[in-house]
């Protein structure tokens, strides 16, 4: 599995399709002449178009003129989902239920072990702290203590914050 999984709340699941592999070129690009960086693929059509870290951003190109919510990557040692409307990072474990990835979760638990590990920092963290190359720490720390307060955190992200040295809600 990809990062930490929390049940999805994505709407628009019922729309992915078994589609055929993926292109290994983006044929947008090829078109015009162009290159592509990541390549994602509609779980809709199947339409392979490049991701929008590339110049052409032709993955988001197809959900606008189609409607197509749903885009996987192509990326080799990657399986998860994008759903453009209800901006949700998606997986789909081996019985196929799908899960929701909160990237923002996994890096801000991943920089807080590091830095209280090593004793440069220790909770609860200043509201503007930063770490690696700007992650923003104190923002991390607020959004989940927010989510705690307002009930709407993950039991498993709950547990996994409490097992951090010296977290106290």
């Amino acid at each position: 599995m990809y990062g930490h999984p929390v049940k999805s709340t994505c709407t628009h699941l019922d729309l992915v399709a078994d589609v055929d592999p993926g292109e290994d070129v983006c044929p947008a690009c090829v078109a015009i002449d162009s290159s592509w960086l990541h390549l994602r693929q509609c779980r809709i059509c199947g339409n392979t178009a490049c991701c929008d870290t590339s110049l052409n951003k032709h993955a988001t190109a197809h959900f606008r003129d189609t409607g197509h919510p749903i885009m996987r990557t192509l990326e080799a040692d990657q399986d998860w989902s994008w759903c453009f409307i209800d901006e949700e990072t998606l997986e789909q474990d081996a019985d196929g239920r799908w899960r929701s990835i909160d990237g923002f979760f996994d890096a801000g638990v991943w920089f807080a072990r590091g830095l209280l590990a090593d004793g440069t920092a220790s909770l609860p963290f200043a509201a503007e702290a930063t770490a690696g190359e700007g992650f923003p720490l104190g923002v991390w720390e607020a959004t989940y203590r927010r989510r705690h307060r307002d009930g709407t955190i993950d039991p498993e992200q709950a547990a996994e914050l409490e097992s951090l040295p010296g977290w106290r809600w």
